[in-house]
């Protein structure tokens, strides 16, 4: 798709698959488990994939039209000067909070676009006013058009990063059901990112933009072929990556997360039963961890906040 900024091999390096994708029992709910890669010196790849997410910063939070007049500004090919304004405008929307969860929001975005290959529709970091602040809403806005039955498919993106695995799949559902839950109406918080979308929508294409905007509009026939959906990425503790013995071997790494799997597809059934979400098309992805805190610390620290 031409709106796609990623290699679907654009994380390998960084993230192996703990078992197969799986849906989730009695609903819509299909699970990815991927685990970190270890370095040459067997250590999770925790710093450096920190310092790959921050070389993502202006695909994620700048707009796109942004992205094109800095290179359109550029005197040759050679000339940097307004792509470096654009990274250090980029840095300045994060936030330097101890417990940000914006690594994970960079993480979710990345994910969507190798993993699924569905690209990013509203950059919302551009719209907060306040890097002392996290935008309120869903991170990230993702979509795809049906070719066979010109369906779009709005995918609203939601990250959570906590200790524990129930933790951070309760918090996620929480926060992602209000989005994707039909329940029509113009107060709802899906219809203000419906707003937002329609106000903000940037693809630097604007053949593609009208086309988006009318499945966006309730008065166009388009709209009764928009549906939504949700992307979920889940991170947490994990004490698998602290071996027994030394040094630490990818796959007896791996041979012990599988024996988590079973339990965090339990915990997803659950919490999303109880949200009321069994009947959304989510694709969730779990990611373990040897410490979030190291990774948001991580994240900081190559965006220059700490």
């Amino acid at each position: 798709m031409r709106l796609l900024r990623s290699k679907p091999s654009e994380l390998d390096a960084y993230f192996g698959e703990i078992g197969v994708s799986t849906a989730i029992a009695s609903t819509q709910a299909t699970v990815h488990c991927r685990y970190l890669k270890l370095d040459g010196s067997h250590s999770p790849r925790v710093k450096d994939l920190a310092d790959r997410l921050a070389r993502e910063l202006i695909n994620y939070a700048i707009p796109r039209s942004e992205i094109e007049a800095a290179a359109t500004s550029a005197s040759g090919p050679h000339d940097a000067k307004f792509h470096a304004a654009l990274y250090r405008k980029a840095t300045r929307l994060f936030t330097d909070l101890a417990k940000t969860g914006e690594g994970g929001e960079i993480l979710l975005y990345l994910m969507a676009e190798t993993y699924l290959r569905l690209p990013q529709i509203l950059c919302k970091m551009s719209l907060k006013t306040s890097s002392q602040m996290h935008y309120h809403g869903v991170d990230g806005v993702h979509g795809a058009v049906d070719p066979v039955t010109g369906t779009l498919t709005l995918y609203w993106g939601e990250s959570k990063l906590y200790a524990t695995p129930s933790g951070a799949i309760d918090a996620c559902f929480t926060s992602l059901a209000p989005f994707v839950l039909p329940t029509g109406g113009s107060a709802t918080p899906l219809k203000r990112d419906i707003e937002l979308i329609t106000d903000n929508i940037d693809l630097g294409d604007p053949a593609t933009e009208a086309a988006l905007l009318r499945y966006l509009n309730p008065d166009d026939p388009l709209f009764n072929k928009l549906t939504y959906r949700g992307i979920a990425l889940v991170g947490f503790d994990s004490d698998s990556y602290t071996p027994a013995t030394t040094p630490l071997v990818e796959g007896t790494l791996l041979n012990i997360l599988q024996t988590s799997v079973a339990s965090w597809h339990n915990s997803c059934g659950f919490h999303i039963n109880k949200h009321k979400v069994a009947e959304i098309g989510i694709e969730l992805f779990c990611v373990p961890f040897p410490s979030v805190e190291a990774f948001r610390d991580a994240f900081l620290t190559e965006i220059g906040a700490k």
